[in-house]
């Protein structure tokens, strides 16, 4: 963690707000998906965030999941190097996975802890898109939706055009008329 006091208005309300949305359950979920992945059970003599930090073990997931997608996972407790690791994990993700960076979290979330809540919806996100890559790999939530293209011939087209939308008014005789309140406007 980081050597910071605590925090005090609207610092402490965001932070309370971050912390308020952290789910329990969803945090099993994604240490059941990581050991399914790895084929070990996850570490129970630490928390989700001290087994995390050091990014080995996302290394590790993101190995099997893309194999030879991380190179070389630094073992060293060195800060930056820790950084790096997750840095490589959330890369790789991009890069292979094609997960967008808005889904994922910032390597500061996990490295101080600060917003773990976005550390397992960046999991669930990984999870999500590697299943779409490899459905044989295990499930953590839904999967992603396929992509469902229509292509309607012109006379389909056509008939569309003579339809009166909602928004024009006519909706079943509903309309405006005789909708008046108090007296009228004098000019």
């Amino acid at each position: 963690m980081a050597n910071r006091g605590p925090a005090y208005g609207l610092t402490a309300e965001v932070q309370k707000k971050i912390e308020d949305q952290y789910d329990v359950k969803l945090e099993q979920e994604c240490k059941d998906w990581i050991s399914a992945i790895l084929m070990e059970p996850f570490p129970e003599d630490s928390t989700f965030h001290e087994a995390l930090k050091d990014g080995t073990i996302l290394c590790r997931v993101m190995n099997v999941i893309c194999p030879g997608s991380i190179k070389k996972v630094n073992t060293s407790k060195m800060a930056f190097k820790i950084m790096e690791n997750t840095n490589f994990f959330l890369t790789a993700g991009v890069e292979q996975l094609g997960i967008p960076k808005s889904e994922l979290f910032q390597t500061v979330d996990l490295y101080e802890g600060t917003n773990m809540t976005q550390v397992l919806w960046g999991l669930t996100a990984v999870a999500r898109y590697a299943r779409r890559k490899n459905k044989d790999l295990p499930a953590l939530g839904p999967d992603l939706s396929a992509r469902n293209e229509r292509n309607f011939d012109e006379a389909t087209l056509n008939k569309g055009q003579s339809i009166v939308g909602m928004q024009a008014g006519g909706f079943k005789g509903a309309n405006q008329e005789g909708m008046t309140f108090g007296r009228p406007r004098a000019l």
